[in-house]
């Protein structure tokens, strides 16, 4: 598309050390706004993850860390201060990101636009529709087997095979000269277990992680590291287990993104019927505001075999923040914010 903003020039950041940037994102910020804006001598209000300016006229946010998800937090924060207009800058250090943040902004009644910091210019950032989920790329039916006969859950997103219990993952078919599967609660994990037992019966090897994981992995177990860890995921596990759901046809659904590493926050899916309608339920915790943007996305993405005619974000009660029902009244899609005990 052809850009009123294409073109101008201004201060390029550069890679500068951590505790810097900060500062420079800030300043280069300021100079834009400026620039393009007319906005002089006007704050910087500094978020994790970036920098914004905060005036009636509109929310003006650089999304510095994992933008696709950040947005989440520019959004809270424009409607938490009344502007007329949201727009978001994206670094070129994530240009591949900038797509996907367009993208997500149109599933949002604000009017905005993204641009990307492309050297010293900022562009005009046409959105890119989410790519279709990738499939295994090995033979799945041996590995499947033997999750299920240790115990574990079977779960396949984006062509990687893991076996979960309780929404932990305790188990990954990896690539080393071969496909293999690997027992142990993340990476680190993994790599533990396979320096201590080497290359052990997996079956063995998982009934015992299984087992040891099952102890924790339920709501009367005493406090542990292992009943802290993928909450949403936990929540998932338990509204797909319930005998008195309102939902029905419950299936677990990747998300639109492949999933980071086990610390990483982001929601868990479920695609189910209520009332004879096709809905969307993303199980977070809540504090998460990144989650409420992926839950948006994921609506939109051709993954549904037919349209959602609405999405649930599911949070524990006691993390229920108050802008989250403002964001959910901005959504395109219908959108509610939910209790995990409605469910």
């Amino acid at each position: 598309m052809t850009h009123p903003l294409r073109g101008r020039t201004m201060l390029e950041t550069g890679a500068v050390a951590d505790d810097r940037r900060p500062a420079l994102i800030a300043a280069a910020l300021q100079s834009l706004a400026r620039e393009y804006f007319d906005l002089v001598d006007v704050p910087v209000v500094p978020m994790p993850g970036g920098v914004g300016i905060h005036e009636p006229s509109r929310s003006f946010v650089w999304l510095d860390e994992q933008p696709e998800r950040l947005l989440g937090a520019a959004i809270a924060l424009h409607l938490r201060k009344h502007s007329d207009r949201l727009d978001i800058v994206v670094p070129d250090q994530h240009r591949e990101q900038a797509p996907v943040v367009a993208r997500r902004m149109r599933q949002w009644n604000i009017d905005s636009d993204v641009y990307l910091l492309d050297g010293r210019s900022l562009t005009g950032v046409d959105p890119r529709s989410a790519e279709t989920e990738a499939e295994c790329a090995f033979e799945i039916d041996e590995f499947r087997s033997i999750i299920s006969e240790a115990g574990a859950e079977v779960v396949i997103e984006h062509g990687v095979l893991t076996g979960e219990v309780a929404g932990l993952e305790v188990c990954r078919v990896i690539f080393e000269d071969d496909w293999k599967l690997r027992v142990g609660v993340g990476s680190q994990d993994r790599e533990a277990f396979q320096m201590l037992h080497g290359d052990a019966p997996a079956l063995d090897s998982l009934v015992r992680v299984v087992e040891f994981v099952q102890t924790y992995r339920h709501p009367a177990a005493d406090p542990h590291p292992l009943n802290r860890l993928s909450a949403e995921r936990w929540m998932r596990a338990t509204v797909l287990s319930s005998a008195d759901s309102p939902l029905a046809n419950r299936v677990a659904m990747s998300g639109v993104l492949p999933r980071g590493s086990m610390s990483d926050a982001a929601p868990a899916f479920i695609s189910a019927q209520l009332n004879g309608e096709h809905v969307l339920v993303a199980c977070t915790t809540g504090t998460d505001l990144g989650a409420i943007v992926d839950a948006a996305d994921h609506a939109e993405w051709s993954a549904h075999g037919e349209t959602v005619t609405e999405i649930l974000v599911a949070i524990d009660g006691r993390n229920r923040l108050p802008v989250l029902n403002e964001m959910a009244q901005r959504s395109r899609r219908p959108m509610r914010i939910v209790s995990q005990a409605e469910l």
